[in-house]
């Protein structure tokens, strides 16, 4: 047990300190990953090992256990074993035991007298022993002693077993009184109000302080009745639960309850859990952000900020129930919002270090000792040197054996984390160059922002794995970008809820501009709109015009992509419409189906038409699914249609709700592509 907390507080240490230092210096979701290190040192009972690199050959504090087996019964065959102080036998049975060996020859009696200097020691440097020790005068003397010491030490741990059990009755009480308590509240007080992507029901749930995915075996989203979001925003609060489930933090909030139930007295369990617990909520925004567009980073980060002002729970009791939330305390916050505006970039040499600590911490903290005898009964020196003789290469070849294959699992399941996070360094292309980029009109797009280059993000009307790409201009262009943006200063004003956008009536022109680590919305007429965080006033807003700088990002993004605006009223006369789909509906099959019935042709001109503008853009799975529509006069329009249960599209980039007098139910569009297996 205490090397279990030893060893269990060093590898909680190691992964608090790599949690700090890795803070904007690897991706967020990786950093979470690493936790379940914790995790199975704390739960899972590994079959134990010798290594070298354990720190258990270092740091192995001497006990009463220790003492008593460099005492008087180590040398005598058929007496207490090692192990005495945990599977020790009774009193009665230990004496037993010392007298069918004392009728040993005379060398038995002399190595017991030999080794009487050396039990004095040892007896006088233990912290549990009475300084007032006399000294034995017989073997029987010292072994009574011993038993004394042995019986005594039996009732401390016995004491201590029952106050252990005491704390995890009590701790884990508390989890679970509060964890039931909150779920039958939120029983008699919600309100169905639907479903989210066909899997989680939506609740409402007046006097609810932060929206949250709470249950275990059938979590559910539940949002306060009074919630001050719109729809964009609610949006956005449902895709940030939809990927706690999707990451199973719900599972994870449990595992770190469990923890700190059975670790209740290690101040160092609870760090780790509220740690873990924060990078539980960076990892979340990651994945939130892959679903709604980076696009819209700034967008999220105001929600976020929204929901901690109405948080009415301080962040350290969120470990105590099973449930997750959108908002955190304000410090944490802050936290998130810096990472939402400058991205973790993951390099492949950070990933190495990283890997080679944690394959090291494993070895120093899941094995054992390598020289740890206890457990076996010790025999004269003549008979260990023949047993270690005869065993010493085959334990060798074990511990080898065993500690190659676990690290090597560990590494093949970092590499694989490689593979999918890092990217590919290259000195002719830019640096974000990855397998996660796409080709759009023979021009490459990519997935990350190259630094000191004006990027241009666009999302293209066809099916991708994203929903935005970087182009990067190169060249002269790149150069022209960058001293038109150099003429760009922020004019930086209190933000009261997009004040300089509200009653300008201004259109987005469907692509956004990257530069210096800030994000710049382009309007119609030249209008380059950005926010940040101002640790006075809060968030706060700037829009300036630079007419020649936006003509020419359009001139290169209309002569290089073919990526215009286009006027939706121009939708008429259509002869077929084509559905290519690729998303979680499909179970991630492509799946492709042409409609050419007229009447339901005529229902989409009604609907795509006249749809309504949406101002701040979309998040709802639009890179999943594209509609081409082909009109009677040979023109082809395609728009990025919703996948979840928005009834929304994009083209290339500008946004626009089809149904907006219907609630959030696109299945009346979806029903008419009835050769598509859809996995509702």
């Amino acid at each position: 047990m205490l090397d279990q907390i030893i060893t269990s507080t060093i590898l909680i240490l190691f992964l608090l300190l790599l949690s700090v230092f890795l803070e904007k210096r690897i991706h967020p979701c990786l950093k979470y990953a690493l936790w379940l290190l914790a995790v199975i040192k704390l739960l899972i009972p590994l079959p134990d090992f010798e290594t070298q690199m354990s720190v258990l050959n270092v740091i192995h504090p001497e006990s009463a256990q220790h003492w008593f087996l460099d005492n008087g019964s180590a040398s005598l065959p058929g007496t207490l074993p090692e192990t005495a102080p945990e599977h020790s036998d009774s009193a009665a049975a230990d004496a037993s035991a010392f007298q069918q060996n004392s009728g040993q020859n005379a060398s038995l009696q002399e190595n017991v007298l030999q080794e009487k200097a050396f039990s004095e020691n040892a007896f006088h440097e233990n912290a549990f022993q009475d300084t007032s020790i006399q000294e034995s005068t017989s073997p029987a003397a010292s072994f009574q002693e011993a038993s004394s010491q042995v019986v005594f030490f039996q009732k401390i741990t016995d004491i201590l077993t029952v106050l252990w059990i005491c704390g995890i009755l009590v701790c884990g009480g508390i989890f679970l009184w509060s964890s039931l308590q909150f779920q039958r509240w939120l029983r008699h007080n919600r309100i169905f109000t639907g479903t989210y992507m066909d899997r989680l029901s939506i609740y409402e749930v007046p006097g609810l302080g932060t929206p949250c995915l709470a249950g275990v075996f059938a979590p559910a989203i539940y949002v306060g009745k009074e919630h001050p979001f719109d729809n964009v925003q609610l949006s956005y609060i449902l895709a940030h639960e939809y990927t706690h489930f999707r990451h199973r933090d719900h599972i994870w909030a449990a595992a770190r309850c469990i923890c700190v139930s059975l670790y209740w007295y290690n101040p160092f369990v609870w760090l780790a859990a509220r740690r873990s617990a924060s990078d539980g909520e960076l990892a979340c925004d990651t994945g939130t952000l892959k679903q709604i567009g980076e696009a819209n980073r700034i967008s999220y980060a105001k929600t976020l900020i929204l929901a901690a002002k109405n948080l009415s729970q301080p962040a350290n009791t969120r470990i105590s129930g099973y449930r997750t939330g959108a908002a955190g305390g304000m410090k944490e916050m802050k936290r998130r919002i810096k990472l939402l505006k400058n991205k973790p970039r993951t390099r492949r040499i950070t990933l190495a270090v990283t890997l080679v600590l944690c394959c090291g911490i494993i070895g120093c903290t899941y094995g054992s000792a390598a020289n740890d005898n206890r457990g076996s009964t010790q025999v004269s020196p003549e008979l260990t040197d023949t047993v270690q003789a005869n065993t010493q290469k085959t334990e060798s070849e074990s511990r080898n054996e065993l500690q190659t294959e676990i690290q090597s699992e560990f590494k093949n399941t970092i590499e694989s984390e490689i593979d999918m996070k890092t990217e590919t360094e290259n000195e002719d292309e830019p640096e974000s160059a990855s397998p996660e980029s796409m080709v759009y009109q023979n021009i490459t797009l990519y997935r990350a922002p190259e630094p000191d280059h004006v990027c241009i993000i666009v999302q293209p009307s066809v099916v991708r794995d994203y929903l935005d790409y970087y182009y990067i201009p190169s060249g002269s262009a790149q150069d022209q970008l960058q001293s038109l943006m150099a003429d760009t200063e922020p004019d930086w004003q209190k933000n009261e809820d997009h004040s300089v956008i509200a009653g300008k009536n201004l259109k987005e022109t469907g692509y956004q501009l990257y530069y210096e680590d800030r994000i710049y919305m382009v309007f119609e007429g030249g209008y380059l709109y950005t926010t940040d965080v101002d640790e006075e006033r809060g968030v706060v807003e700037s829009l300036v015009r630079n007419e020649a700088l936006c003509d020419l990002v359009q001139q290169l993004l209309s002569e290089n992509l073919g990526y215009e605006p286009v006027d939706i009223t121009q939708i008429h006369d259509i002869v077929s419409a084509k559905l290519d789909v690729c998303s979680i509906f499909t179970d991630w099959e492509f799946y492709s189906q042409t409609i050419t019935d007229q009447d339901t042709l005529a229902l989409f001109e009604e609907w795509f038409r006249s749809a309504r503008y949406i101002l701040w853009g979309s998040g709802c799975g639009n890179e999943n699914a594209c509609l081409e529509l082909t009109l009677s006069d040979g023109n082809v329009i395609r728009l990025s249609m919703a996948t979840d249960s928005c009834s929304n599209f994009g083209v290339n980039g500008v946004y626009y709700d089809y149904r907006p007098n219907a609630s959030w139910d696109n299945t009346s569009f979806y029903h008419f592509f009835d050769e598509i297996p859809w996995d509702a």
